[in-house]
């Protein structure tokens, strides 16, 4: 069947962390040395990414950590630890670190997200971004000058429901206006994204690496699916 509409996920998926150095003066990493952009990427990659699991028998951070992409307070509280816990950085800098990590200048698209965007937007395909999230990411889409290729952004914190509930499929599948079993996810987690299908979406997934590993990572996802 015809793929009518694409769903994509952003962290990982869209867009990588990629600050520029003078937006982590003064800050270090674990060994006492200026912590780098790369190692930034690292740190953020560590604690996002889909295998990621903070055990804890602490019920406060258990519960933020549980909840953290419903609300903002819990987002903070929860990455903050995991920051912390992380070991990649000195342990008073996770404030900080958490700051650049959900300022959206800090975020830079994938190569060939622009690429993938106008194609798509030229075959007349809508794109809705469904993200488990708890901070605005459409600013980075703007600066990227791409927000104009998305029809929908779905974000868990704004609807109160996380991937993989259908529910948030279902809130991009109707607001884009395609069936379900005309639509594809692309995404960076079997876990999360792959719950798209339980609908009877498609899914590709790519995967959750540095933007340098996987220069035509999106290109070809869509390639599989009939899209070019």
């Amino acid at each position: 069947m015809t793929i009518r509409g694409v769903l994509f996920d952003f962290a990982g998926t869209l867009f990588s962390a990629e600050p520029r150095f003078d937006d982590l003066a003064g800050v270090t990493d674990a060994d006492g040395n200026e912590l780098t952009p790369e190692g930034f990427g690292e740190l953020v990659r560590a604690v996002i990414a889909p295998t990621t699991h903070f055990a804890s028998d602490e019920e406060e951070f258990a519960h933020a950590w549980q909840n953290r992409d419903l609300d903002p307070v819990l987002h903070r509280k929860a990455f903050v630890e995991a920051i912390r816990r992380t070991g990649l950085t000195a342990g008073e800098h996770a404030t900080v670190l958490y700051e650049r990590m959900i300022d959206t200048a800090s975020w830079r698209p994938f190569p060939d997200v622009p690429e993938v965007f106008a194609a798509l937007a030229a075959q007349d395909v809508p794109i809705a971004v469904v993200s488990n999230i708890a901070f605005d990411i459409r600013p980075a889409f703007t600066a990227a000058g791409i927000d104009q290729y998305v029809t929908e952004y779905v974000l868990s914190y704004e609807h109160g429901v996380v991937k993989p509930d259908r529910r948030i499929f279902e809130i991009a599948l109707k607001a884009i206006g395609v069936d379900a079993e005309e639509a594809l996810m692309v995404g960076d987690s079997r876990r999360a994204d792959g719950g798209a299908l339980a609908l009877g979406m498609k899914f590709s997934l790519v995967p959750a690496t540095r933007p340098a590993e996987r220069p035509t990572a999106l290109r070809d996802a869509l390639a599989e699916h009939g899209l070019h």
